[in-house]
């Protein structure tokens, strides 16, 4: 859906939430009776926007979306789009890409870029995979995909996205995994979990004991805002902008957590088996 303004050749193409309410309107107006004229009229009153009569034609006959080629995705609760959640909330970038927004992972595990994208295939019906590929800059497997529904409905706060994580016991089990894989460290015996949102490692701790009987410690105070560090292969020195907490699973429950969480990531993964059979 387009708009026209004085002087111009071309229909400057509209934002994708306003598309969204004057198609609802549009239908709403001609189930009233209008006539095309009146609904551009009343269109026009009410969002100072004046559509094409060919627009209002081809809504009211239903011949055009107001999504075009927009990427839709499956809302359905699903252990796919928990995974996403939880990579979202870890390791995983959302940012705005020219006139649509994209989702971005970068980490040198490649097994974990892979079944982030093997999720966004499934939730957003694609056929063929997307393809990952290695960064000599950042030295990282990389994966970029835009998807503006998707990216607008993962933008949300966490606790609106909590009946998608908790659906059933398989999907809060994949958004743990992915949380762990982006966020979670076992050396020896201890396995850790990493984020600066307190509430969050609250939840994940109460959500751990409620449906797998894995116990932790903490929330503790990790490293704090201001700490500065090295990376040692490209040799910046970056600062932590806030307060950064973790929680501890403790060494008893190191065998459920292998059974009913684990890691994607083969590294961390082969650590917390040995860690269970000493």
């Amino acid at each position: 859906m387009g708009v026209r303004h004085k002087g111009e050749r071309k229909k400057r193409c509209l934002p994708l939430e306003l598309r969204l309410r004057l198609h609802g309107e549009v239908l709403q107006l001609r189930g009233q009776g209008l006539s095309y004229k009146e609904i551009i009229e009343e269109i026009h009153r009410l969002n100072g926007v004046r559509l094409d009569k060919s627009h209002i034609s081809d809504r009211a006959r239903r011949t055009h979306e107001p999504l075009g080629g927009i990427n839709t995705f499956d809302e359905k609760p699903s252990p796919e789009l928990a995974g996403l959640i939880g990579t979202m909330l870890s390791d995983g970038s959302r940012f705005p890409h020219g006139s649509s927004k994209a989702f971005w992972l970068g980490i040198k595990d490649r097994e974990y870029v892979h079944e982030f994208g093997r999720c966004l295939v499934k939730i957003l019906g694609r056929k063929k995979p997307y393809k990952i590929r290695w960064s000599r800059s950042k030295q990282r497997w990389v994966l970029e995909v835009r998807s503006i529904l998707l990216f607008n409905h993962l933008d949300k706060p966490w606790q609106e996205l909590n009946p998608h994580i908790e659906a059933n016991r398989n999907c809060l089990a994949r958004f743990l995994r992915m949380f762990f894989d982006g966020e979670g460290g076992i050396s020896g015996r201890t396995l850790r979990v990493f984020n600066t949102d307190y509430e969050l490692l609250l939840y994940i701790q109460r959500r751990l004991r409620q449906y797998f009987g894995i116990e932790t410690t903490g929330p503790h105070k990790g490293q704090k805002a201001g700490y500065r560090f090295r990376d040692p292969k490209s040799g910046k020195i970056y600062e932590t902008k806030k307060q950064c907490y973790y929680l501890h699973i403790r060494t008893n429950s190191l065998p459920r957590f292998y059974r009913y969480v684990g890691f994607t990531i083969r590294r961390k993964q082969r650590r917390l088996i040995e860690a269970v059979r000493k």
